[in-house]
């Protein structure tokens, strides 16, 4: 069983208010520092060559689906649509990894900045790595904080925290589509772009690919309650 964690990280994207590029790529200079050989980063990506930037080319009044964009991480909404256009990426960078990468079993997303995170250190980040290699994945795995219900779009669903989730070989390229096809169909008929995690939560409605989720918070545990399945 061959595992490989996966990140990215786009400098730059929009004057965010939480932190900076520096703050972000030190968080990412640590993360790449704790796991090494067992992380594959797209560092310093484009927005412009982000899969969802497209939605924005094509409708520049696109606007983020939240009804009141947190004002301590955005200046204006429009700063949020291109934070969505962001976090929508990271399902096309495990693709891109797993293209890349021919001989790994299982891909697992790991946010660039998640050592910013309560109790996330470097050792979590490497005993995460470890269960990774302990066994099979057969599901798209994800943690998350509520069981699955009804979303309200207009505001974060946290029926998976977004930060980490893991898959198979097999479903990476299945997962990058459906939520691809979830985004575009909803982004052209309401005018609004999605967060990843609320995305991904309308895929699992869907019922179109094995999904499995475990509680976890955004803290240390949704690396550490991770099992292979």
């Amino acid at each position: 069983m061959k595992a490989m964690c996966v990140s990215g990280f786009v400098p730059n994207a929009f004057p965010a208010r939480h932190l900076t590029a520096d703050q972000c790529q030190t968080y990412g200079d640590r993360m790449k520092a704790a796991i090494g050989d067992h992380l594959h980063v797209f560092d310093g990506w484009p927005i412009e060559d982000c899969w969802a930037y497209d939605l924005l080319t094509d409708n520049p009044l696109l606007m983020p689906s939240c009804a009141n964009p947190p004002s301590d991480r955005f200046h204006e909404p429009g700063h949020m649509t291109l934070s969505n256009i962001v976090l929508l990426q990271r399902y096309e960078w495990m693709r891109l990894a797993a293209i890349a990468h021919p001989d790994v079993d299982v891909f697992a997303w790991v946010e660039y900045t998640c050592l910013k995170q309560r109790n996330v250190t470097e050792d979590v980040l490497r005993q995460f790595v470890d269960l990774l290699h302990t066994g099979p994945c057969h599901a798209v795995t994800l943690p998350g904080c509520w069981q699955k219900g009804l979303i309200n779009d207009s505001e974060a669903h946290w029926r998976f925290c977004g930060s980490c989730w893991v898959c198979p070989r097999q479903l990476v390229p299945q997962v990058a589509d459906a939520v691809k096809t979830v985004a575009s169909l909803r982004a052209r008929l309401t005018g609004r772009l999605s967060w990843d995690m609320n995305t991904m939560a309308y895929v699992e409605i869907l019922d179109c690919l094995p999904v499995r989720w475990y509680r976890a918070d955004h803290d240390a545990s949704q690396f550490l309650e991770y099992r292979p399945s």
